[in-house]
């Protein structure tokens, strides 16, 4: 099955979780029978606070009841990921959960919970690409001049990464492997610092979120998207693997996921509600103005996802030597 359909099935089967939502509505005690929490492992006002209100504000207008957005930053999100696998299994407390998550344990020796035991899955929401950018000081106009121009000076081209862990940090890393690039890292805290370097040309390149592309893209050389399609918002920039790397996939992914042990009733309510949201014009075009492609998935499918992920993020760190801090 190639990545498109993997990441764009509009989970079919997902309807055999739960009986019709509107016979479910009219069933007494039927669920949600009071508000729901989704805990956003992050700051307000990011990517991940954004997708999960859009979400709420629909599940809560198809389901009768609050969707209640609450943020719980820390610890590059295990505070929040673990106080939801610790919650009571029964459908009011869920995760707005990154696909991020499959490679956690190679970077935080101190997680509070087993991605594969302690949680649920309901259904992805959407897929972001990121974007390779470049300095424009530099010479190389595309993906395969600036691979040639590292090769040519090993040790020397400087990256810039961005929260270890975290989606960029995975694709920058990801493309020095497939490229057969040994450059120098530059950690930095968030992709606005790293971005001024990189236009300045303290900084070689790096992979930041589309909407740091967009804004300084006059200012850099705008390269190639980190997913297996092209994205709306930079439908000319190709992706990575048109540029230069076959195979090359490394776009970040957000769902929902619960507490483990969640009545499959319950999740199939979830499920339903979430496929019929992400399939409306409404919410695909909202998501694709922030960069976004809206999908949907089974449970199943979602997991497998995480577990393809895991070999991903563990060969990486092998090769990168990466250890848990």
């Amino acid at each position: 099955m190639n990545h498109r359909r993997k990441w764009l099935l509009a989970s079919l089967g997902a309807g055999t979780l739960a009986m019709p939502l509107a016979s479910l509505a009219q069933h007494p005690g039927a669920y949600p029978a009071k508000p729901v929490r989704i805990v956003v492992a992050s700051t307000a006002g990011g990517g991940d606070d954004i997708v999960a209100r859009l979400l709420a504000s629909k599940l809560g207008d198809l389901l009768g009841q609050q969707f209640i957005v609450e943020n719980r930053p820390g610890a590059g999100g295990n505070i929040g990921q673990t106080s939801v696998a610790k919650s009571p299994p029964d459908g009011y407390t869920l995760l707005l959960a990154g696909i991020s998550m499959a490679g956690a344990r190679f970077v935080n020796a101190n997680l509070g919970y087993e991605l594969f035991r302690d949680f649920t899955p309901v259904s992805w929401v959407e897929m972001s690409p990121f974007v390779l950018v470049a300095s424009p000081a530099l010479p190389a106009r595309d993906v395969k001049q600036l691979i040639a121009l590292a090769r040519s000076r090993p040790g020397k081209t400087t990256f810039a990464t961005i929260g270890a862990g975290q989606i960029p940090y995975w694709g920058v890393m990801l493309f020095n492997s497939m490229a057969g690039i040994e450059a120098l890292e530059v950690p930095y805290k968030g992709p606005s610092e790293a971005i001024v370097d990189v236009i300045a040309g303290r900084i070689d390149y790096t992979v930041t979120p589309i909407p740091v592309a967009l804004a300084n893209k006059d200012k850099l050389r705008v390269l190639a998207v980190t997913s297996t399609v092209r994205s709306e918002a930079l439908p000319d920039t190709p992706t990575m693997a048109e540029a230069a790397l076959p195979g090359y996939d490394m776009a970040a992914a957000r769902g929902i996921m619960g507490p483990a042990g969640m009545p499959r009733e319950i999740v199939g309510v979830l499920n339903r509600a979430m496929v019929q949201i992400l399939a409306s014009a409404e919410m695909r075009e909202r998501l694709a103005k922030a960069g976004s492609i809206a999908i949907s998935s089974t449970p199943e499918e979602m997991m497998m996802r995480y577990e393809e992920r895991l070999a991903v993020f563990g060969k990486i760190a092998k090769e990168a030597g990466l250890k848990p801090q």
